[in-house]
């Protein structure tokens, strides 16, 4: 049996963001750990980051996430500062298996360089995927006042669709948003983060070892999270 602390993504943190995010081109949807054929996320997906209003968040052993409320919302915080820069990435902690993750955690993709009004109730809806930035960008309900005038996301590492092996069963395929710690000076540019190494094991070269490490080195922390599960046809 695998060690359990491997399988384990995120440390429990509060989110400040819901994350919606969907695959255009297959109309699907993740949902906090719905199943997803794979054919069916082969492209990259759109985001649409909204504000949480409350902490009546539910909880996800799965992704080791879980939903504290703050008596006292008036420290700044990662999740509070206006005009930050994030960090949107997707990694399978279960590569090749749940039961042997010899590869995990696997990055399959980063994307920094986000920024967007932190006050707003729609934030932004941003299609990762463009020649021009700032020409494919769409907008929610407060289009005005979403996206940042000089924000142009860029991949530290291209998506990298999630494909299970055969016979390895179900793998966690999380999304995390990630912004900067309160003691990172530069809290407006991202363009210097460390692109991993390799993709197995986000360059690290031990077993487990992923985004939890490198939002760690980066001086990141996590601030929203979704997640969905695939498996290859043939088990």
């Amino acid at each position: 049996m695998p060690d359990i602390s491997n399988l384990i993504v995120l440390d429990d943190f509060t989110p400040s963001f819901s994350l919606n995010i969907t695959y255009p081109k297959s109309s699907i949807s993740v949902n906090l750990g719905n199943n997803i054929k794979p054919s069916d996320v082969a492209s990259s997906p759109d985001l649409l980051v909204d504000n949480l209003k409350t902490s009546e968040v539910p909880a996800s052993p799965i992704v080791h996430i879980q939903a504290i409320g703050r008596e006292d919302d008036s420290t700044p915080t990662p999740t509070t500062r206006n005009n930050a820069t994030y960090t949107f990435v997707l990694t399978d902690p279960d590569a090749t298996s749940r039961s042997d993750p010899k590869m995990a955690e696997m990055c399959h993709w980063i994307v920094t360089d986000i920024s967007f009004d932190r006050s707003s109730d729609h934030v932004v809806h941003l299609p990762l995927k463009y020649k021009a930035p700032m020409a494919h960008f769409q907008f929610g309900e407060l289009e005005s006042q979403a996206l940042m005038a000089d924000s142009k996301p860029s991949e530290i590492m291209s998506y990298y669709p999630p494909a299970p092996p055969p016979k390895t069963g179900y793998h966690r395929y999380v999304f995390v948003l990630l912004a900067p710690k309160l003691n990172t000076k530069n809290i407006h540019e991202a363009t210097d983060l460390k692109k991993p190494k390799e993709r197995p094991h986000w360059g690290y070269g031990k077993v487990g070892k992923g985004v939890r490490a490198w939002a760690e080195d980066n001086g990141l922390a996590p601030v929203g999270a979704n997640f969905f599960y695939a498996k290859n046809k043939k088990q």
